[in-house]
């Protein structure tokens, strides 16, 4: 094999090659390819950078496409916000630090970390009633089972009621969210 034939096209140059032999591509179809392929890269730089990748590294890949750099910050915003997770926070302050710095815009990480604050409070609140809700009820239906003592706990967390409740919320929450990161979208 050559050495061209060991490089890896891009879906943009595939598609090109493909068009040349059919008799070429619209300006439309040019550009929906490039978005596409632009779409690739932004997310494999969102996914570099949550695997330890510098911001300072991002943006040095980033130079590399100077006429597409606000479609692939798109991209990369798109990738992060999507990796927000109110239930599970992991590396939250990561994905929000290269929010903060691609999108310059601090009232969103505000609005972020304030949503996430009261969902969990809200998730706790919701917790703490449905536990003292059901409890008694559950520790009275274990102890005619012959369960009982001081270290019994009822799994509420198990229970169709709490489930039904934490569904809400985390439907409730996540519109919230999309609301929230909306403007990252249009920049």
């Amino acid at each position: 094999m050559s050495g061209e034939d060991k490089e890896l096209k891009s879906a943009f140059d595939i598609a090109m090659e493909k068009a040349r032999k059919l008799g070429g591509l619209s300006a439309e179809d040019k550009r929906r390819l490039r978005e596409e392929e632009l779409s690739d890269i932004g997310q494999a730089l969102g996914k570099r950078y949550l695997s330890g990748l510098s911001i300072r590294d991002v943006e040095l890949e980033l130079g590399k496409y100077k006429e597409d750099r606000q479609i692939l910050i798109r991209c990369i915003l798109a990738f992060l916000v999507d990796k927000i997770s109110l239930t599970e926070p992991g590396d939250i302050e990561r994905v929000l630090e290269a929010i903060r710095h691609f999108s310059e815009s601090p009232k969103v990480i505000e609005d972020i970390r304030g949503l996430i604050s009261e969902y969990r409070r809200a998730g706790e609140q919701s917790r703490q009633e449905i536990r003292s809700k059901l409890g008694t009820a559950r520790r009275k239906a274990l102890a005619r089972k012959g369960i009982s003592g001081s270290a019994v706990e009822p799994a509420i967390e198990a229970s169709p009621e709490w489930l039904e409740v934490k569904q809400g919320l985390d439907t409730s929450y996540q519109k919230r969210l999309k609301r929230i990161t909306l403007p990252l979208q249009t920049l």
